[in-house]
């Protein structure tokens, strides 16, 4: 993946390599809160980018001067679908509630 960060309004574009057409555009913090310069743009494109990562525990942050939440566990929604018994139908439907 890539990004670009426009000059004067700092909206980022992230692209799938060797695509023209961004899949997700990002205007500001995903709070609303402005990126006040191409520096702290880029800082918040790289971690998006990471996140797509299954190593990467986080996510790139909500606001100016937050930490990124934490990604689900996939092996303790694993874990407790087992031992809850449920097939992949039910742990489905869970996720609608």
């Amino acid at each position: 993946m890539r990004y670009t960060v426009d000059q004067d309004t700092f909206a980022i574009n992230i692209f799938n390599d060797g695509e023209d057409v961004p899949f997700h555009y990002q205007p500001d913090y995903p709070n609303g809160d402005p990126f006040d310069s191409v520096e702290e743009a880029s800082i918040w494109a790289e971690a998006a980018i990471a996140a797509h990562s299954p190593d990467v525990l986080v996510y790139a942050p909500n606001g100016k001067g937050l930490t990124g939440e934490s990604k689900p566990d996939p092996m303790l929604k694993a874990n407790l679908i087992a031992k809850l018994g449920l097939t992949q139908e039910e742990a489905a439907l869970l996720r609608l509630i």
